[in-house]
């Protein structure tokens, strides 16, 4: 593949000094909103996953042991679908109207199948902005009990609408879960708990990302001891990116039953962003198990303090205005803080509400970044970057064009934004991952 190089036409520093002029055009355009794309309501494959990869179609399965027969192993699977994936037609009470279907088909190695089951949804909203939304994923959940083994499945959500499917091959193993060995459960990590007379309910964080002050900041698995008598020692630890660890605890079961359900709350020891490991170890007499997961924080779960201030109002460069930003620097730390919850209650769409969105959705955008454009030759965090900025600013682009290197040419990506009609060029230069914007148009 030929790439023609880029000219360089304007100076790489000016540009990105330029989109803090245009997020404050943007935050008036839109009501106090970032940027948000429009796109068609279809369910092209262009429109199936994000442009970085992340599915807007997401699940994730955890095995436990069936509770009616030893001989079995039951699997969980656990959907989100956002509306951006879905295709909406306008109904005659002006709302818009989804449907769509999930499925899930099990096969044997002779490609025989053995079970398939399906959930309908229809989903109702009130105006066209809300079938663009890429938060608030719908939770549906499928359970299929199988004797222990590794299977192969087929994944599939169908639009009712377009009659499009997008589909998904799995390779699954069903554990065994013998009465006379001890074992753990999958684990895990719970968005949400919902408590009745009868029962809990619980909703999993999808791709294990806690992205909601609501989150429950918990985790779930179930204990399988061998006899129905003694006790279970559980020793858990949390470790961070550094293998520093933030949590260490030690706990007793009685084991009295066939499943012993256990959840861990750590929502107060998780002071920053990041990336971390939950490790479970169990014994019994003379018997071990263990199991680990590892999960992550987005930024705005993370409450403001002190120590996290500092590095919150350096990641507003990219939209307060200097004096702003050094007026936050200068002040004493009550100050800062006074200065920096009213440049955001200033901003605050909602301000009848006690969630700002705005805020809300800078920081998840910062958290992407760092997930997505983090320069490790550089040093330089994701939002730090030409990338990083450009998102922070209009947030996912419409378009991305990504193209390899080739001799003497280097890899590069084109971002097209059709509401803005422009299209933003990046190439890395240098050969380490380090994209610079080189071109605007």
């Amino acid at each position: 593949m030929t790439v023609k190089r880029p000219a360089i036409m304007m100076n790489e520093d000016n540009m990105i000094k330029r989109f803090s002029i245009y997020f404050f055009l943007f935050l008036l355009l839109c009501g106090s909103r970032f940027s948000w794309a429009q796109h068609p309501k279809d369910m092209s494959s262009s429109r199936r996953q994000n442009m970085f990869g992340k599915e807007l179609f997401i699940y994730q399965n955890y095995n436990f042991a069936d509770s009616t027969s030893e001989e079995l192993s039951c699997m969980e699977f656990h959907f989100g679908v956002v509306n951006d994936i879905l295709t909406f037609v306008k109904t005659e009470d002006d709302q818009f109207r989804a449907r769509y279907e999930i499925s899930i088909i099990i096969y044997n190695d002779k490609s025989e199948a053995l079970v398939e089951k399906s959930v309908s949804h229809r989903v109702n909203v009130d105006n066209f902005a809300e079938t663009n939304s890429r938060s608030n994923s719908r939770h549906h959940a499928i359970s299929v009990s199988l004797p222990p083994g590794r299977y192969r499945g087929v994944l599939k959500l169908t639009d009712s609408e377009s009659g499009e499917t997008i589909s998904q091959d799995l390779d699954l193993t069903f554990r065994g879960f013998q009465r006379d060995v001890l074992h753990l459960s999958d684990i895990m990590f719970l968005d949400k708990i919902d408590s009745s007379q009868t029962a809990m309910n619980y909703t999993p964080t999808m791709q294990n990302i806690f992205e909601a002050l609501s989150s429950a900041f918990s985790a779930y698995l179930e204990i399988y001891p061998p006899l129905l008598e003694g006790t279970v020692n559980v020793q858990l630890s949390i470790t961070d990116a550094k293998e520093q660890k933030v949590l260490i605890g030690n706990h007793q079961y009685s084991a009295n039953r066939r499943s012993v359900p256990i959840i861990i709350p750590f929502r107060e020891h998780l002071t920053r962003p990041g990336d971390y490991i939950l490790r479970i170890d169990a014994s019994i007499d003379n018997q071990t198990a263990k199991i680990q997961r590892m999960f992550s924080v987005a930024w705005a779960n993370i409450s403001m303090e002190s120590d996290n201030i500092e590095l919150a109002i350096e990641q507003l460069s990219a939209v307060a205005h200097k004096r702003t930003l050094d007026s936050m620097r200068a002040a004493d730390e009550q100050e800062r803080k006074r200065i920096y919850d009213q440049f955001w209650r200033d901003r605050d769409p909602t301000p009848e509400t006690e969630k700002n969105e705005l805020q809300e959705e800078y920081y998840k955008r910062i958290d992407f970044c760092n997930r997505n454009f983090t320069e490790i030759s550089s040093g330089r965090q994701g939002w730090q970057t030409d990338r990083g900025k450009v998102y922070l600013v209009y947030g996912p682009p419409d378009h991305v064009e990504h193209m390899d290197a080739e001799v003497n040419i280097p890899s590069s990506e084109t971002w097209q934004y059709n509401r803005l009609n422009r299209r933003y060029f990046f190439a890395d230069r240098s050969g380490n991952g380090v994209y610079r914007l080189i071109k605007v148009e």
